[in-house]
């Protein structure tokens, strides 16, 4: 007779483990006390049954994972899941360029039309660099009058995609309400929705996406969507309580572009295809304003696990910093990473205000119209009234890096060229996975751990960091310019220092132009700063002042109002001051002040070489330098030129510091990335160690 087993173990679910507690439970049973079980058929009974609850286990694991968001691995599951907390996965979204059209008539076209109109969905052809085409069409209509012989359409913009409609009929047998989209390619945000009467009936009427299920009434004209079990995007009615239900014999007539995402970006030359204004094919020029951009592709199942619970969380309004972050990357789809902080966090502080900045895919920032759209979306539907948001663009400092790469040619057969192409993949690596958001610290021995691990053969760096701001700088205008780059600058020494690049036109006191750059003034941070007023004394009617001590130059002024020393103002800095001394001379008696040495000011000049080499000084005061704030001040110029150049657009202007720290943190809206498109980034040395 069998024993009953208490100790039967069931808590090991592989599948060695289960085959040997089962050998164990039947090796414990009289019938086989001495049964040689590895020896005879039962060995492959055990496996059989081993590998079947083993199969059992892994499936109900399966079973469990799929049940729960977070752990789900397949879309059909996670799109469930999102649906009970009426989150909508973002679809494909179809990249945008703006335009400017300016139609001729020929003399064979038609000369008597005043104003012309082109239409929406005017179709269009754009390539890319590598000539590949896309379609695009103008997303509204357009009105032009005749001017000068031509009719010009100012700032047109246009979607790519194909114009796509399907209609469907609403029958007694669709109980639902339900009709699918046959594309997986559907631009969603492009989507508009009408009930035709019927068929001998042609009298329409628009349907609009529900966004606030607590405004419907059972008379609303709204439709839902959904991704569906099939991963195609699904229309649905209301039931004639929740929305209105189109009556049967009615046409539902969806029009919506299908697009090819982000592969329809960065598209610069385009050409009508239809004819504008319904006839005018002949001399049609277009000029582009800017290139395609924001094209995104559906919302990957990573995103959705991400989002969904932030998105029900937020409840569809903009309170907290994650309710901000969440609604705008939902419904901005084109948006990678999102900085939110109050007004109270700003510098300075502005109360009642809360500011955002928003990173694109690239270095693209939003346009105005964008921005527009944002603020009022957020004001109307989802803001606190009290708090007005106010959208920044990213502060983008670029890292660049130089130095020297120690490799042992006696662990490797590639050559050096090789070994800087491999370390200079891994500085990008590490810009990839460490930088490019708002939340990203730079940390200079972890750039360098990447490049020294990259290869067996490096066995060490030495590196230079530089930080590079851009800004556009006007030709058209006199302004001063503010490069922040909210990081301390160190001060330069003689191979590692701030400048510019490219060079700027400007004219020279001999009213001369000349391309120059800037730079320090060397020692220009050793000067006297300012006078500081101690006691402004008596009885004084005339009065100088004198500045000793071991520096030269320094020089200033004093004013006197009613018998006292109102200020005193530096009129020149001087150089190489360790200490100073203010004797304050005249008629009167006993003003006091202290010389306050220049501790973190420094100044900028600009300078270009002649034909023999020679340094030539044009301004010696072009702007400021703040070390420890990192603020550069450029004082108001207007430059004739930018000089052209192989790396930034014609109207950049850089400026390039050395870090005074080796981690940066993040702050507001500063992002830090590098540049893979400029071959400036990452300037190497290898050197061969013997």
């Amino acid at each position: 007779m069998s024993r009953a087993n208490t100790t039967l173990r069931v808590s090991e679910l592989d599948f060695n483990s289960i085959r040997n507690n089962l050998k164990t439970f039947l090796g414990s049973q009289s019938e086989f006390s001495d049964y040689n079980f590895e020896g005879s058929g039962m060995s492959v009974l055990l496996d059989i049954l081993a590998y079947n609850t083993y199969y059992n286990s892994y499936y109900l694991n399966m079973v469990s994972n799929e049940a729960f968001l977070d752990t789900a691995q397949i879309r059909q599951n996670i799109l469930s899941q999102a649906k009970i907390i009426n989150y909508v996965p973002t679809s494909k979204h179809s990249a945008e360029a703006m335009v400017s059209i300016r139609v001729t008539p020929t003399n064979s076209e038609n000369q008597t039309l005043d104003t012309i109109v082109l239409d929406k969905y005017t179709r269009l052809l754009g390539a890319d660099i590598e000539g590949t085409n896309y379609p695009f069409v103008t997303i509204n209509a357009n009105t032009a009058s005749k001017s000068g012989g031509s009719f010009f359409f100012p700032n047109v913009w246009i979607r790519q995609g194909e114009v796509i409609t399907q209609q469907f009929a609403m029958s007694a047998n669709n109980k639902t309400a339900r009709f699918e989209i046959p594309s997986a390619n559907i631009d969603t945000q492009t989507l508009t929705v009408t009930v035709q009467e019927s068929s001998s009936n042609s009298y329409t009427q628009e349907f609009l996406l529900s966004t606030d299920i607590t405004d419907i009434t059972a008379n609303s004209r709204v439709y839902f969507i959904e991704e569906n079990e099939n991963l195609n995007y699904t229309l649905q009615f209301g039931d004639g309580v929740l929305g209105y239900r189109p009556k049967d014999g009615n046409i539902i007539i969806a029009t919506y572009l299908d697009t090819q995402g982000e592969l329809g970006n960065d598209v610069s030359k385009f050409n009508v295809i239809d004819p504008v204004g319904g006839a005018y094919t002949g001399n049609v020029r277009i000029s582009t304003v800017s290139s395609s951009r924001t094209g995104g592709e559906k919302e990957d199942v990573d995103r959705i696990r991400l989002r969904a619970p932030q998105y029900y969380t937020a409840q569809n309004r903009a309170v907290t910093v994650r309710d901000y972050e969440t609604i705008l990357t939902k419904d901005y789809q084109h948006i990678d990473a999102v900085s939110i902080w109050g007004g109270e966090d700003n510098d300075p502080p502005v109360y009642g205000k809360v500011y955002i900045s928003v990173k694109t895919k690239g270095y693209f920032t939003l346009t105005n119209l964008e921005k527009e759209n944002i603020k009022q979306n957020l004001i109307k539907n989802k803001n606190v009234v009290t708090v007005t948001p106010v959208i920044v663009d990213p502060d983008y400092i670029f890292v660049t890096v130089r130095g020297k790469v120690y490799y042992n040619p006696g662990l490797t057969t590639k050559s050096s060229t090789e070994i800087f192409n491999i370390a200079k993949q891994a500085a990008y690596n590490y810009a990839a996975a460490e930088l490019n958001t708002y939340r990203s610290t730079f940390k200079k021995a972890k750039l360098q751990s990447y490049i020294e691990s990259s290869d067996p053969a490096i066995t060490g760096s030495d590196l230079r960091v530089y930080l590079q701001s851009r800004q556009k700088i006007s030709t058209s205008m006199s302004k001063k310019y503010y490069y922040n780059f909210s990081t301390p600058i160190e001060r330069g020494t003689f191979t590692d220092k701030l400048y510019s690049f490219p060079q700027i036109t400007v004219l020279d006191s001999g009213l001369v132009n000349r391309n120059v750059f800037y730079e320090e003034v060397p020692n220009s941070f050793t000067g006297v700063d300012s006078i500081e007023l101690i006691t402004p004394g008596r009885e004084y009617t005339t009065a100088n002042v004198s500045i000793t001590g071991d520096g030269t130059g320094a020089t200033a002024t004093i004013n006197v109002v009613n018998g006292k020393v109102l200020s005193i103002d530096v009129t020149n800095k001087g150089v190489n001051y360790s200490r100073a001394v203010v004797t304050i001379n005249g008629d009167g008696v006993e003003a006091t002040a202290k010389a306050v040495l220049q501790a973190r000011n420094g100044t900028l000049r600009t300078y270009y070489y002649d034909e023999l080499g020679n340094k030539i000084i044009v301004n010696s005061d072009a702007g400021t330098i703040d070390y420890d704030t990192g603020e550069i001040v450029l004082s108001a110029i207007q430059p004739s030129a930018i000089v052209s150049n192989d790396y930034y657009d014609t109207d950049i202007l850089t400026f390039n510091i050395v870090s005074g720290t080796e981690i940066i943190t993040p702050l507001r809206n500063r992002i830090l990335t590098m540049d893979e498109n400029n071959i400036q980034t990452v300037q190497l040395e290898m050197i061969a160690e013997k």
